[in-house]
């Protein structure tokens, strides 16, 4: 979302300035943040907290089960978990930011989900959701725009509540050039509108 929605705008507002950005799980991004191999981490994760870690930006983000209206057999929109999870799942890969989540918060009632599809995009997951093919676990900001045409429907599953963050950090011990600044400065005052496979990135 950063490069699709606001890459121009950065790139127009400050042209001297280079980024390169690389996508890797949580584990591997610290790794790389405490050897001083990357500058900034992005995460859509559990909220950090570490003490070696500066927070730039953060925010709290929303994540719902999602499905095509009609899919269930249920006239409610209000499932129980152990309902849900009998239908046909489509999910990003496991182990990877919000999927771990819902795996993990699954766990405590001793379910699991084994879905028909892993795929990285959550763009093309909301999609094929929208077309009937299952039922999801993605971010809000991924699944709005097909929420208000109609083509999506919100679950509500009552035993389900994990929290999910948006974290932009660096080391405390980096130091922190114009130009790195800049960057925290311009990128903490985004809001993710759209996502693509990239749930953990590094700058």
């Amino acid at each position: 979302w950063i490069l699709r929605e606001h890459y121009e705008n950065f790139r127009a507002a400050y042209p001297g300035i280079t980024l390169k950005m690389a996508t890797a799980s949580t584990e591997e991004l610290f790794r790389m943040l405490n050897q001083n191999e990357t500058d900034l981490v992005y995460t859509l994760d559990h909220h950090v907290y570490n003490s070696d870690y500066i927070i730039g930006a953060e925010e709290r983000i929303q994540a719902h089960f999602v499905a095509a209206p009609g899919f269930l057999p249920f006239s409610s929109l209000t499932v129980p978990v152990r309902e849900l999870i009998t239908f046909p799942f489509l999910l990003t890969e496991k182990g990877m930011s919000y999927r771990r989540l819902m795996d993990e918060h699954l766990a405590r009632f001793s379910l699991e989900v084994r879905p028909v599809l892993e795929f990285g995009s959550a763009d093309l997951l909301c999609t094929l959701v929208t077309q009937g093919a299952g039922v999801s676990f993605l971010p809000d900001y991924v699944t709005e725009a097909a929420l208000k045409s109609g083509r999506l429907v919100r679950l509500s599953v009552p035993e389900f509540k994990p929290e999910l963050w948006r974290q932009l950090l660096y080391h405390k011990d980096k130091w922190v050039s114009p130009a790195m600044q800049t960057v925290i400065e311009y990128f903490s005052g985004l809001s993710p509108a759209h996502t693509d496979a990239s749930d953990h990135m590094l700058l």
